[in-house]
């Protein structure tokens, strides 16, 4: 129960008593109650506390104003604004509170029906329908009451849909918020799975050089020391590397305003130091490039460079020394990707595996919306390929390369 509705109806029932003790006590001779006066207080009572549950319990309180305001009216109790004014407010609750619609109708008929033939009951005692003027005044008591009653109807059916609307709209904004956290959550995911993707890339690549490297120094560490400490250079150079790009990454995690600008990503421009560090590896690369170099977004160009360093990684995995040739060809539509080695000759037939190298390929792939292939080619070696065209890329900003 609301403060306010406890002022409403002590101020309701103050100036009904104050009615009635005017219009019985001074005027007592002008006064033909049913009642004695304090059954008129009573009444009067009963009649109007009720009013301050009209929005926890309409139905109840509307049923009980428009029995008790009929009876009111023909006990001809001597107070009629007040109990009016109550009666429009149980109308108006009934409408705007009560969810139930046939309910609804039903009460307010009641009320309506109740009060209107107390009204009539009251004119017939009252007014001489013979004359013009006992006619005339029905007709006017009957109309302001029908439209005092048809307003109360539709204010409370306004006020109703009006909250109704704005529940609607709570409840809509609050699905949307909902969903914007979604959103932000499973992008906080997207973002995650990206880095440890790169994480992957950078850590196999490096790895395997430092791997392949550091073997061929032990073979050659008695009889070549400077051939040993080459390779041990190159193991001290793969592993700086490694540590460069994952400070990268870790960048990328780190909050904007504890970061600021992120490092930049490799690209297409550092294929020619990765074609390096690999042949330093002992495994012979050869990069050509077919069309002309144009800018392409940084999206592309990361993945151009992943899908060729993860390639590399796989070839020193499973087939060292073999020959290789890295082809980048710029496309109307793209960048097309092609890394082939042949089967170095007393090898094993082994072919790169299924595990998360060739599935970042193909995912780095499908995010731009490009086609991958990797598999044998005839007479021994391997093929991997991607296609990636450069209109469906999320990132628009286009870096040299």
């Amino acid at each position: 129960m609301r403060r306010s509705d406890v002022l409403l109806t002590l101020a309701f029932l103050a100036l009904a008593f104050f009615t009635v003790f005017v219009l019985r006590d001074r005027l007592g001779a002008q006064v033909e109650s049913a009642l004695p006066a304090w059954g008129d207080y009573l009444a009067t009572a009963l009649l109007l506390v009720p009013i301050a549950f009209r929005r926890t319990h309409p139905l109840t309180v509307g049923t009980w104003i428009g029995v008790g305001f009929a009876a009111y009216r023909l006990l001809e109790v001597p107070e009629n604004a007040v109990s009016s004014a109550a009666v429009f407010l149980a109308l108006f609750a009934v409408g705007a509170y009560s969810p139930d619609r046939t309910r609804r109708n039903g009460v307010r008929t009641l009320i309506a029906g109740l009060s209107l033939i107390a009204l009539l009951v009251g004119l017939f005692h009252n007014v001489d329908f013979v004359t013009f003027e006992g006619a005339a005044i029905a007709v006017i008591n009957i109309s302001i009451n029908f439209a005092f009653f048809a307003a109360a109807w539709m204010l409370g059916e306004v006020w109703r849909q009006r909250q109704e609307a704005v529940a609607e709209l709570e409840e809509r904004a609050a699905q949307l918020a909902a969903e914007r956290e979604l959103r932000a959550r499973q992008a906080v995911v997207e973002e995650r799975v990206r880095i440890s993707r790169e994480l992957h890339d950078v850590v196999a690549h490096h790895v395997s050089v430092m791997g392949v490297q550091a073997a061929g120094a032990r073979a050659v560490l008695d009889r070549d020391p400077d051939r040993a400490r080459e390779a041990l250079e190159a193991v001290e150079h793969a592993g700086r590397t490694a540590v460069a790009e994952l400070q990268k990454l870790v960048g990328l995690l780190r909050d904007a305003d504890e970061a600021g600008s992120a490092a930049p990503q490799p690209t297409m421009e550092d294929l020619e130091e990765l074609i390096t560090s690999t042949r330093r590896t002992g495994l012979p690369v050869e990069l050509r490039v077919i069309g002309r170099r144009r800018p392409v977004p940084s999206s592309l160009a990361l993945s151009v460079f992943r899908i060729v360093q993860e390639a590399l990684t796989n070839i020193m995995k499973h087939a060292p020394g073999a020959a290789t040739t890295v082809v980048i060809s710029y496309t109307a539509g793209g960048v097309t990707v092609e890394v082939v080695n042949d089967h170095p000759p007393g090898a094993p037939k082994t072919e790169p595996g299924g595990g998360r190298g060739m599935i970042g390929m193909r995912e780095r792939a499908g995010m731009l919306g490009g086609t991958f292939s990797a598999g044998p080619v005839p007479g021994g070696g391997y093929r991997v390929a991607a296609e990636l065209p450069s209109g469906t890329s999320f990132d628009t900003e286009a870096v040299p390369t």
